[in-house]
């Protein structure tokens, strides 16, 4: 990855390594990772998804922000749904989505508005509506190593009574002076 002059970070996926990430529920050893971007400060946090064949994800939610998929390649399966090639899925926050599987093995484009990580991650699995507790090695991290994450970068929940996503946004019958509206 390089940091531009104009502030812009630039990440060639075909120069980062895929790791493994452990995700609670979901394959062991079926989930790899591409880490474009895990910091929040530098823009969305971007990863590839490599989802091996009969892999799975369970169904689950993120509390702290929103989350977008685009199909690189092969299959994506989401919560029953076959996905192909250029298919393009989103999640506000507290959505709950997935499972998420492969039959034949994908590539998937994964933005999320948060950093995910060592700080706390927000992956919380449908079926029990709780955030997973981290694992006993607090030194473990279902992100690989991805270098050293600035201090200011600290994961902050926000309550969720009090989240804009709640708000309706964009145009309103109530909101007549919102600028896309015309």
């Amino acid at each position: 990855m390089t940091q531009a002059a104009d502030g812009s970070l630039i990440a060639v996926a075909d120069e980062i390594e895929t790791s493994g990430i452990k995700l609670p529920g979901a394959t062991p050893d079926g989930i790899e990772a591409q880490l474009l971007n895990m910091d929040a400060a530098r823009g969305v946090v971007a990863t590839i998804i490599h989802i091996k064949p009969g892999a799975d994800i369970p169904a689950h939610f993120h509390r702290n922000g929103a989350e977008a998929h685009y199909v690189l390649e092969g299959d994506l399966v989401d919560a029953g749904r076959s996905l192909g090639p250029g298919t393009y899925l989103t999640h506000a926050a507290g959505i709950v989505h997935g499972p998420h599987g492969s039959v034949h093995g994908c590539k998937v484009l994964t933005i999320q508005a948060t950093e995910v990580g060592s700080q706390g991650y927000d992956f919380n699995l449908a079926d029990t509506g709780e955030s997973p507790k981290p694992p006993a090695d607090a030194s473990t991290d279902p992100m690989p190593a991805r270098g050293t994450t600035p201090p200011d970068m600290a994961l902050e929940e926000v309550p969720t009574d009090d989240r804009p996503e709640t708000e309706r946004l964009g145009p309103t019958d109530d909101n007549p002076t919102n600028p896309t509206t015309g």
